[in-house]
Parts: C-alpha cells; sequence; structure tokens
C-alpha cells in the first residue's frame, strides 16, 4: 500500500507541477497578446493575474503527500488523510483548468465565452435581450452580471469589479441610452462605448435598474 501510494503521488506531484508551469506561463502569454489585440478593437478578459499566481500552490498538496510517505514508515498511512489530500488536490487541478480556460472576447462581430467546460459560446451583441445585475450581499461574495438572450439562454456570466469587465456593460448601457446597438465598426460609437466602460458608468447604472429586459434585435 504504501509503495503503491508513493508511486501515486509521485506522479500526481509531478503532473501537477509541470501544468502549473505551463498554465501560469501561459497565462502570462496570452495576457501580453491580449493587449496586442486591445489596440485592433478585441477585448479579452480572463481570471485577474492574482487568481493565477495562487495557483502555483497547486503542486503542494501531492508534493507534501508524496514526501510524507517517503519518509514515513508503514504505520504512518492514514487513508482518510489521503482521501482529503486528494479531494484537496483535485479543487485546486479544477481550478487550474478553469483559469487555462475561460474567457469573455468582445469583438465587433460579438460575445464569445468559454467557462470550465471545452464549449465555446459565441452571439452577436444584438442577441442580448436581458441583463441581471447581482450585488454582493456580504464581503465574501462577488457581485456577478449576466447577459440572456430571448430564449433565455445564458450569453455571459462573470463578476465585473474582480475581472475589471465593464465593456460589455457599457455597449449595453449604449443600447439602452440610444434605443439601438453601436456599431463596432464606427469610431463614434466605439468612442462613445470607450467612454462608458468604467466602473462608475456601468456598476452603478445596472446596480440601480437589477434587470433590463427586451434589448434583442434577434432571437438565439
Amino acid at each position: 500500500m504504501r509503495t503503491f501510494l508513493i508511486i501515486f503521488w509521485g506522479i500526481f506531484a509531478l503532473v501537477a507541477t509541470v501544468a502549473t508551469f505551463y498554465v501560469i506561463i501561459n497565462y502570462e502569454v496570452q495576457r501580453w497578446k491580449d493587449k496586442k489585440r486591445q489596440r485592433e478593437g478585441i477585448y479579452i478578459r480572463r481570471v485577474n493575474q492574482g487568481e493565477a499566481l495562487i495557483m502555483i500552490f497547486t503542486p503542494a498538496f501531492p508534493s507534501l503527500s508524496f514526501v510524507a510517505h517517503i519518509y514515513g514508515g508503514p504505520d504512518s498511512i492514514d487513508i482518510w488523510v489521503d482521501i482529503v489530500g486528494f479531494l484537496l488536490s483535485a479543487m485546486f487541478m479544477s481550478f487550474l483548468r478553469y483559469v487555462h480556460v475561460a474567457y469573455v472576447k468582445l469583438s465587433p462581430e460579438g460575445i464569445e465565452q468559454r467557462m470550465w467546460s471545452a464549449r465555446t459560446t459565441v452571439y452577436p451583441f444584438n442577441a442580448i435581450d436581458g441583463i441581471e445585475y447581482y450585488e454582493a450581499t456580504s464581503t465574501d461574495n462577488q457581485d456577478l452580471v449576466s447577459f440572456y438572450s430571448k430564449s433565455g439562454k445564458l450569453i455571459a456570466a462573470f463578476c465585473p469589479i474582480i475581472h475589471n469587465n465593464y465593456r460589455l456593460m457599457a455597449i449595453v448601457r449604449f443600447r439602452i441610452e440610444n434605443d439601438r446597438w453601436p456599431d463596432m465598426n464606427n469610431p463614434n460609437d466605439v468612442a462613445r462605448v470607450d467612454y462608458l466602460d468604467d466602473k462608475y458608468m456601468t456598476v452603478g447604472y445596472f446596480r440601480s435598474r437589477e434587470k433590463v429586459t427586451g434589448l434583442a434585435d434577434v432571437d438565439m
């Protein structure tokens, strides 16, 4: 049993270490590329840097378990400790995948979002029929904003403040105030969206309304 656990945790620690460094390095590379894409009118928001760097601790639990079984005797084995260690390691690995794949992309073509799963959703801006803003009720929670189609499909959802992501809210505010969707190829419309793309121009605006519907031009 001890030999099996040493091999298991050794492999787990190696995989977790390689995956962690790959994800963090790739995250920083993509953030650098995102800045270049923004100059082309493509806005991509990922998890914030602090959340990504916390993932450096992902190999900690499997590594500690590996070392404990290497230097501990057969009598030191406690299967419940290993189960707890495995669950904590799996939780970190799951969030590591989220850091790697999750993003919201805004371009003149519309909204593209990918969450934890491999499925990517793509919608034009004028498919947004409703927006709901949920204000955090405690310091342990985060504000959440969700966008829905006429048929009730979730188009996008994210925490605007922690991810510094206000542009889609600015586009929806433009739609509400001008009774039309902005043409993201029109410099005047883009300039107005740029002006609204700010925490103070969006968060307070939608917090006070909580829910707005009837915005879509198409049903998807």
